[in-house]
């Protein structure tokens, strides 16, 4: 084979690997059902504190995934720019495991300080409906 031969070879592999591959492997996260959906999700987790915004138009789920073994999702809507959660009562119980187990009052801390610490480094900030109704009355 000539050298442009093996060089176009070399780039379509490559574009292939960099470019189509992990689209392909993003949409089809979204479609998986919620439980496959948690097993990638707790592989993919680096850190005892993971978060993971699975978003699709004006709607998603921030996905906050603790030591790799539990799991709150944050199902939100897109209002005025702004993910808002649409969980009226987020930390009530743990989405999985499926025991659906009840926070404790350090895992509610905690996960509230994630979530702040999340929203500080992020560009796109989840806003939960108690923060907004709380944001109403002072306007009022």
């Amino acid at each position: 084979m000539s050298k442009t031969v093996i060089i176009l070879i070399i780039i379509g592999v490559f574009v292939l690997g960099a470019v189509v591959f992990p689209l392909i492997n993003k949409h089809q996260l979204k479609n998986m059902p919620y439980d496959q959906q948690i097993r990638i999700l707790m592989k993919q987790a680096k850190g005892l504190n993971y978060f993971k915004n699975i978003s699709s138009g004006n709607k998603g789920a921030l996905v906050y995934i603790k030591n790799k073994r539990k799991i709150l999702y944050y199902p939100w809507v897109l209002a005025e720019g702004k993910m808002v959660c649409t969980k009226k009562t987020p930390y009530d119980n743990w989405d999985y495991p499926e025991e659906h187990p009840a926070f404790r009052e350090e895992e509610v801390l905690q996960a509230q300080k994630a979530l702040a610490d999340y929203n500080k480094h992020s560009s796109v900030k989840l806003y939960l409906l108690s923060d907004n109704e709380d944001n109403k009355e002072e306007k009022k």
